[in-house]
C-alpha cells in the first residue's frame, strides 16, 4: 500500500492530514446538542375529547367507538388503545416504527373531521396532538402564606403559565392543587319551583343578559369611530340582578332562585402538599422534539425571572427536574472518558517500556476522539450517554492499529533495520490486517441499517459513532503512526534503560513459554477442543438463568408512593394517613422533597401518591431502590394503610412493571369474571406480585329512563327533562366572563345539599309547554347499577387490563416469557391478550436483537471471506467468539447485571473485536506459508509474533472498559454492565483465540491440503 510510504516520505502531509480531522472535529464539537438519549420519533398519538356529564357507557358509544372506527384504516397505526370515563374519551394510537408521525396526525385529524357528523353536538371538539414524554421534565412547586390558593392560582394563569408554555421546547404545563376561577350560580330547585322558575329559563335569561358585541360605527366626514354596547356581566352583584322573568310586575331575578359566587371552575380538587405545605404544582412537558437538557436550562432561567417578581407572600422551588438526572448521568461518562484515557496511556507505556514509543500510539486517541465528534456532527448525532459511552469504549480501541503498526516496526528495528527501513516495512506489512481489522469491526454494524424501531435507532448511535472512531484510528494508523514511528523511535545502538529492559525481558519469556504451550497444545489438539467444547457447553449452562429486560434498572433520585385508600373514604381520612406517610417518608436521611397529591372528585373515586426526590447520590448511602423496600417494610407496620412504594428507571411512568390487555368481542362483565379468574391463577406464580386488574364493578350509578307516554301527555319535551337533570346534576357551562383581562366559565348546578342522594331528584320539577311546572321524579324511572368508572378498548375489542409486579429474585424477561406460555392456556379461546409498556419493548426488543446479533455474524464472515479469499479462514477466525460471549456473560452475571440494550450493544461490538486477533495470525500465518514456511512453522512463528501486540491491544481495551465497571452515580448500572461484557469478554476470548485460532488453523490447513 503506498500511502503509508507516502506519508513517511512526507512527514509535514501526514501532520497535517491529522491537524484537518481535529479542525473538523473541534467545529463539529462545537455544534453538536448535549441530549441523554438519541433523538427519535415518539410513537403515540393521542385523541382526547371532553362530553360533560355523560356517563362512560354514552362516552363508549358515541364518541370512542366513532374515532376509533374513522382512524382504524389508516395505515401505519400498529394498535390502539383508549379509556372512556366520565365526562371524556381518550383513544392513543401507537404507529409502526419508522412511520411518519406528523402525517399520521393530519391523517387522523381529517378522518375525525369527516366523521364528525355521527358525533354528539354537545361535545367540545376532539383534540389530536402528538403527545410528549411519559414522565415531566420538571415540577415546581408554589406555595402562598396567608393568602388562598385561588389568588395564587389566578397569578400564576396570568404572570407564569404562558411565558414558560412559549419558551423553545415547552409542549404543555399542567397545574395541579387549585381550580381555575369561576362565576358559581347555585341553583335551588325548591325556590325555582315555588316560583315557577326553569332552568331553561335561567340559562337563556343569563345568555342574553351577558354578552359584549360590536354596535356599529359613527361616521363623520374625516373619521370613523367604533361603538360597543359594554353589556357584558363582571360582578357577583351585577349576575344576581338579572331578571329571569316578570309577571304581573313581580319580577323575579337570579338571586332570588340561587347563590352566586366567585368561586371554583369544578367541585373536583386536588390537595397538593410539598414538604406538607399546601402548595400549587406546575409540571412541565417538554416537546417530543426537544432537547430536555436546552429546555430546563431555560425554564430555569425564566424561574429566576419569576421568583424575583414574585409578591412576598409567594414562594416556589423545584421539586424535580428529570434534566438532573441527565446532566449528572453526562458529567460521569465524561469522568470516565478521562479515566479511560489515563489507564490506556499508562498501559501502553508499561507495555513499551519507553516514553518517545508509548507517545505514538497515545497520540492517536485525542485525534480519533475529537475527528469522531466531527463525524458525529455530520451524521446528525449528538452528544448523549450513547455516543459517549461508544467514546469511552473506542479510546481503547483507538489504539489498536498504531499498536499494531508500532511494535510491527519495533520488531524490524531490533532485526537491525533503520528507524525509516523499518517504518516502511512495518507499515507495508501490517497494511492489509489494519484495514481487515478495521472494515471487520465497521462490518459488524452494518446490518442495523436494515433494522427500524427505537433499538435500533439507540444502536445505530452507538454502532456509527464506534465505528467511526475505528475508521479514523485506522486512517490514522496508516497515515500518522507510520511517519512517527521513522522519527520518534530509538535504533539498536542506543541504550535502554533499565525498566525498558525488563519489559523486554518480560515479553521475551512470555513469548518462550507461549511457544512451548502452543507446541504442547498442538499436539494436544482432541483433548484441547474436547475441555473447550465442556467449557463452552458448562459456561452457557451457567448464564442461562441472566434475567432479561429492556434497560437496566438504574437509579434515577426519586421514589413514587400509591397509596389506595378505601372505597368511600371521606377527604379527611385520606388527609390523615396522607400526612402520616408524608412523616414517615421525610424522616429518611436521603430524602430531599415530598409532593404528595390527593385526587378528591365528586363521584368519591379517590386516588392518592407522593413523589419523594432523594438527595444526590454522593449524599445518601442507599440507591432509590433501596429506601423504597424500607419504606414498603415501614409502612406495611401501620394499620390501615394499602400502599406500594416503587422506585422508576429512566422513562418510569406510574406503572407497573408487567402490564397487558385481554380482549374479546365480549360484554365487560365477561372480561370481568375472566380478568378475576386470570388474576387469580396467576398469584400463584411466585415470580408476579401485587396481581390486579384494572375492571372494577364498584361504581354506584343511576339509571335514569324517561317515562315517554306520560312525558308527551303531560307536554314535557324529553329533551328539557336531559338539559334539566344535566345542568343540576352535572353543572353547565352556559356563558363566560372577563376579569382583569382573563376569561372565566359562568356555571350551573343545583345546591351541594341536593347532590349529596339519589332523593335529591325529589325537589327537581321540569315546565310543560303550559306552564306548569311537575315533579321530574313522576316522569322518570330511577334504576341503582353498579358498574365500572372507566371502560376501555384495544384495538376497538373491549378490553381489561391486567398489571403486576415482578418479585424481587426474578427478571422481567423470564417473568414475560412464563407468561407468553400460560396465557394461552389460561384464557378462553375467544379472548386474546396483548403486551404494553414494559413488557411490550422486551418481547419487540428481543426479537430485534436477536436480528441484529445474528446479522452482525453473517456479515463479518462475509467481509471476512472476501478479505482472504477464502470461505474457511473466517471460521478459524471466528472460532473464538462463542468462548469470548460466554465469558462476557459469566462476568455480567458475576455483577449481577441481565441481557438488555446496553450489554447486547457490547456483545455485539465483542463479535468484531475478538475477530481481530484471529486476523492478526491467520493473516501473517499465510503471508510466511506463501514465503514457503511449512504451515506448522508458519502457525507458530505468526502467533509468537503477534502475541505481544495482541496482548497490548487487548490490555488497552480492557483498561479503557475498566473505569465503566467501577462507575457510580446516575446511570452507573449500564456502564457496569457494558463494562462487566467487554472486561469478561475481551479476557476469555483472547485467552481462547491464542489456543484456538492456532488449532483451527492446523486442522484447515491440512483440509486446504487434502482439497488441493
Amino acid at each position: 500500500m503506498k500511502l503509508p510510504t507516502f506519508c513517511i516520505q512526507r512527514p509535514v502531509f501526514a501532520t497535517v492530514l491529522s491537524l484537518i480531522l481535529v479542525l473538523i472535529g473541534i467545529m463539529g464539537y462545537q455544534n453538536l446538542q448535549t441530549r441523554f438519549f438519541p433523538r427519535f420519533q415518539k410513537n403515540k398519538i393521542f385523541i382526547t375529547t371532553t362530553y360533560s356529564g355523560a356517563s362512560a357507557n354514552l362516552v363508549e358509544s358515541s364518541i370512542t367507538t366513532p374515532i376509533e372506527k374513522a382512524i382504524s384504516g389508516i395505515e401505519g397505526i400498529d394498535y390502539t388503545t383508549s379509556v372512556s370515563s366520565q365526562g371524556g374519551s381518550k383513544v392513543v394510537a401507537v404507529l409502526n416504527p419508522g412511520t411518519n408521525r406528523y402525517d399520521i396526525t393530519n391523517k387522523i385529524r381529517n378522518q375525525i373531521a369527516m366523521a364528525s357528523g355521527s358525533l354528539p353536538s354537545t361535545i367540545q371538539a376532539p383534540v389530536v396532538h402528538a403527545g410528549y414524554g411519559d414522565m415531566e421534565l420538571m415540577d415546581v412547586g408554589f406555595s402562598i402564606q396567608g393568602g388562598h390558593l385561588k389568588v395564587l392560582r389566578d397569578y400564576l394563569d396570568r404572570n407564569v403559565i404562558d411565558r414558560i408554555e412559549q419558551l423553545p421546547g415547552i409542549a404543555d404545563v399542567g397545574i395541579t392543587g387549585a381550580n381555575k376561577y369561576a362565576m358559581r350560580i347555585t341553583l335551588h330547585p325548591s325556590k325555582m319551583t315555588a316560583r315557577q322558575v326553569s332552568v331553561n329559563d335561567i340559562a337563556q335569561a343569563i345568555t342574553n343578559n351577558n354578552l359584549e358585541l360590536p354596535a356599529g360605527y359613527i361616521k363623520t366626514p374625516s373619521m370613523a369611530f367604533p361603538i360597543t354596547a359594554k353589556t357584558e356581566l363582571h360582578t357577583t352583584s351585577q349576575f344576581g340582578n338579572i331578571l329571569i322573568k316578570n309577571t304581573d310586575n313581580n319580577p323575579i331575578y337570579l338571586k332570588d332562585v340561587a347563590s352566586i359566587k366567585l368561586g371554583s371552575d369544578t367541585e373536583s380538587k386536588t390537595i397538593v402538599r410539598v414538604n406538607g405545605q399546601r402548595s400549587i404544582v406546575l409540571t412541565i412537558y417538554n416537546s417530543n422534539d426537544a432537547n430536555p437538557i436546552n429546555a430546563s436550562q431555560r425554564v430555569a432561567a425564566l424561574l429566576q425571572k419569576v421568583g424575583a417578581q414574585l409578591p412576598s407572600n409567594m414562594h416556589y422551588a423545584v421539586t424535580f427536574n428529570q434534566a438532573n438526572y441527565m446532566k449528572a448521568s453526562i458529567a460521569e461518562v465524561y469522568k470516565s472518558i478521562f479515566l479511560a484515557i489515563l489507564f490506556v496511556a499508562i498501559i501502553i507505556f508499561f507495555s513499551l517500556g519507553k516514553i518517545r514509543s508509548a507517545l505514538i500510539p497515545i497520540v492517536t486517541i485525542p485525534i480519533c476522539i475529537l475527528a469522531t465528534t466531527g463525524l458525529m456532527y455530520f451524521l446528525g448525532f449528538s452528544i448523549n450517554i450513547i455516543t459517549l459511552l461508544a467514546i469511552v469504549l473506542s479510546i481503547g480501541l483507538v489504539v489498536d492499529d498504531a499498536i499494531v503498526v508500532l511494535e510491527n516496526t519495533y520488531r524490524h528495528i531490533e532485526n537491525g533495520l533503520s528507524k525509516k527501513e523499518a517504518a516502511l516495512k512495518g507499515a507495508q506489512e501490517i497494511a492489509t490486517p489494519v484495514i481487515a481489522m478495521t472494515l471487520t469491526l465497521a462490518a459488524v454494524y452494518a446490518p442495523i441499517g436494515l433494522i427500524k424501531g427505537v433499538v435500533a435507532h439507540i444502536f445505530m448511535s452507538f454502532a456509527f459513532t464506534l465505528a467511526a472512531a475505528v475508521l479514523v484510528s485506522g486512517f490514522v494508523a496508516l497515515t500518522l503512526s507510520p511517519m512517527m514511528c521513522s522519527k520518534f523511535l530509538t535504533g539498536t545502538t542506543t541504550k535502554k534503560s533499565k525498566f525498558s529492559e525488563s519489559i523486554e525481558h518480560f515479553f521475551h519469556r512470555l513469548t518462550y513459554r507461549y511457544q512451548k504451550a502452543l507446541s504442547y497444545v498442538l499436539l494436544h489438539r482432541l483433548k484441547i477442543i474436547m475441555i473447550t467444547a465442556m467449557m463452552l457447553i458448562g459456561g452457557f449452562v451457567f448464564v442461562s438463568t441472566l434475567p432479561k429486560t429492556f434497560l437496566p434498572k438504574e437509579d434515577m433520585g426519586f421514589i413514587i408512593t400509591l397509596l389506595n385508600s378505601a372505597t368511600g373514604a371521606n377527604d379527611k381520612y385520606t388527609e390523615t394517613q396522607i400526612h402520616t406517610i408524608n412523616k414517615m417518608i421525610s424522616s429518611d436521611s436521603g430524602v430531599k422533597t415530598t409532593v404528595s397529591l390527593s385526587f378528591q372528585h365528586a363521584s368519591n373515586n379517590n386516588g392518592n401518591l407522593i413523589f419523594t426526590t432523594l438527595k444526590n447520590y454522593n449524599q445518601r448511602k442507599q440507591t432509590a431502590e433501596q429506601i423504597a423496600a424500607s419504606f414498603n417494610t415501614t409502612m406495611k407496620k401501620v394499620p390501615g394503610l394499602n400502599t406500594v412504594s416503587f422506585a422508576p428507571s429512566f422513562g418510569g411512568s406510574i406503572q407497573n412493571d408487567i402490564s397487558f390487555y385481554i380482549m374479546a368481542p365480549a360484554s365487560y362483565r365477561y372480561l370481568y369474571h375472566v380478568g378475576n379468574a386470570l388474576v387469580t391463577a396467576l398469584n400463584h406464580y411466585p415470580g408476579l406480585s401485587n396481581v390486579k386488574s384494572n375492571m372494577q364493578f364498584n361504581n354506584q350509578q343511576y339509571n335514569l329512563t324517561v317515562n315517554r307516554p306520560l312525558a308527551n301527555q303531560m307536554q314535557v319535551n324529553v329533551n328539557t327533562i336531559d338539559n334539566t337533570i344535566a345542568d343540576l346534576l352535572g353543572g353547565d357551562t352556559v356563558s363566560t366572563f372577563h376579569l382583569a383581562g382573563q376569561t372565566y366559565d359562568v356555571n350551573l348546578q343545583a345546591s351541594a345539599s341536593y347532590l349529596q342522594s339519589i332523593q335529591g331528584l325529589d325537589q327537581f320539577t321540569v315546565a310543560t309547554a303550559t306552564g306548569q311546572f311537575v315533579p321530574l321524579t313522576n316522569l322518570i324511572h330511577v334504576v341503582p347499577i353498579r358498574t365500572q368508572t372507566n371502560l376501555f378498548h384495544y384495538n376497538r375489542l373491549r378490553a381489561a387490563g391486567i398489571s403486576a409486579e415482578v418479585t424481587p429474585g426474578y427478571s422481567m424477561g423470564n417473568v414475560v416469557n412464563y407468561l407468553q406460555k400460560a396465557l394461552p392456556t389460561l384464557l378462553p379461546s375467544q379472548v386474546k391478550y396483548a403486551f404494553t409498556g414494559q413488557a411490550r419493548r422486551i418481547v419487540n426488543s428481543s426479537n430485534s436483537l436477536l436480528t441484529i446479533f445474528l446479522l452482525a455474524f453473517v456479515f463479518i464472515y462475509l467481509v471476512l471471506s472476501a478479505q482472504f479469499e477464502s470461505f474457511l479462514d473466517p471460521f478459524i477466525i471466528l472460532l473464538a467468539v462463542p468462548l469470548s460471549i460466554v465469558g462476557a456473560l459469566v462476568s455480567l452475571k458475576c455483577v449481577g447485571g441481565s441481557i438488555n440494550l446496553y450489554t447486547m450493544i457490547g456483545l455485539v461490538t465483542l463479535v468484531g473485536l475478538i475477530a481481530k486477533h484471529g486476523i492478526l495470525i491467520t493473516q501473517f500465518a499465510n503471508t510466511l506459508q506463501k514465503a514457503g514456511e511449512s504451515a506448522h512453522d508458519a502457525l507458530v512463528h505468526s502467533a509468537s509474533i503477534r502475541l505481544r501486540p495482541i496482548l497490548m491491544t487487548t490490555a488497552a481495551m480492557i483498561f479503557g472498559a475498566l473505569p465503566l465497571i467501577f462507575a457510580t452515580g446516575a446511570s452507573a448500572v449500564s456502564r457496569q454492565q457494558v463494562g462487566a461484557v467487554f472486561v469478561g469478554g475481551l479476557f476469555f476470548g483472547t485467552f481462547f483465540s491464542l489456543i484456538l485460532v492456532p488449532i483451527a488453523y492446523s486442522y484447515f490447513a491440512q483440509l486446504k491440503k487434502w482439497l488441493a
